[in-house]
């Protein structure tokens, strides 16, 4: 395994998402003890971000401005530890978006990596506008870029009680939204629309993981998850250990996450797929 993969394994997938405070995503030190002693270069869709504009959540919940980290104030990042990387920058659109990232760590230099992720339909603004007063409503309205998250809002907000309300604001915003939305819709894929046992599903599956084996653990766990290494050996032909074993090559690609209570749970079969497939492209886009 190269260490561009490794580094690559440091972001974790589904974790991409617009939230009241920018656009976030997770890191989560699959590799080894060390500290981040400074944060380089940030790409977000192939733009550079503003150092100023990065702040770090430590798993801790204390927050840190990205530009201050150095070697002389470094930020602790044990292994399994998690940091949240909050970029300030506007909401992003439905679909697929590339990440870049440089940072100095601790008896490996400044490395980094690039990979992609979805903000999918679930990642949208989904509230009730009962609760906003109807300036908050109209400054929130300024923010979204999805004609689906506006629609919904305006749904809402006409058939709330009476009062002075944002449906023009709304309005006009959707308006707008329509006007920059792709021409054609993409389709969301996700764990519900697609058969994980389907036999399409499971060669691309073999292709992409590499072994049958590997193959039958990660469908057992996803369609048992939460669960743990005794339960899908209970299932299996294979050993506890070599399921164990398995799993813990998932948790380093990035596949399979373990909670607190050492069950594991793995991300959908398209989204593995998806990920192969957008990485197979970046490379072929850049002539390797």
């Amino acid at each position: 395994m190269s260490v561009q993969q490794y580094l690559e394994r440091l972001f974790t997938w589904e974790s991409l998402q617009n939230t009241t405070r920018g656009v976030e995503f997770e890191l989560k030190n699959r590799l080894i003890e060390g500290e981040l002693h400074e944060i380089g270069n940030v790409t977000l869709d192939d733009e550079t971000v503003d150092p100023e504009d990065i702040t770090l959540e430590l798993s801790n919940g204390t927050l840190v401005e990205a530009a201050t980290v150095s070697a002389d104030d470094p930020v602790p990042f044990d292994l399994a530890e998690t940091v949240q990387v909050i970029i300030d920058a506007p909401r992003l659109r439905k679909g697929t978006h590339t990440l870049g990232m440089e940072m100095d760590i601790e008896g490996f230099g400044m490395v980094g990596f690039e990979t992609d992720d979805d903000v999918t339909e679930a990642d949208l603004v989904d509230v009730d506008p009962a609760e906003y007063t109807v300036a908050e409503l109209e400054d929130l309205v300024d923010e979204l870029r999805e004609p689906i998250e506006l629609e919904r809002l305006l749904e809402r907000e006409r058939e709330g009680k009476a009062r002075k309300t944002a449906i023009e604001a709304i309005e006009d915003r959707l308006e707008v939204a329509r006007e920059e939305a792709p021409d054609e819709e993409e389709i969301e894929y996700t764990a519900e629309n697609a058969d994980p046992g389907g036999s399409l599903v499971e060669e691309l599956l073999v292709d992409i993981l590499e072994s049958p084996q590997r193959v039958t653990v990660y469908l057992t766990a996803f369609r048992q998850q939460p669960t743990t290494p005794g339960a899908i050996a209970s299932q299996t032909l294979f050993t506890e250990e070599a399921v164990e074993e398995t799993l813990g090559d998932f948790e380093m690609e990035g596949i399979a996450e373990r909670n607190g209570d050492e069950e594991y749970e793995v991300v959908s079969p398209v989204t593995v797929i998806r990920k192969r497939q957008n990485r197979l492209w970046n490379l072929l886009s850049r002539g390797l």
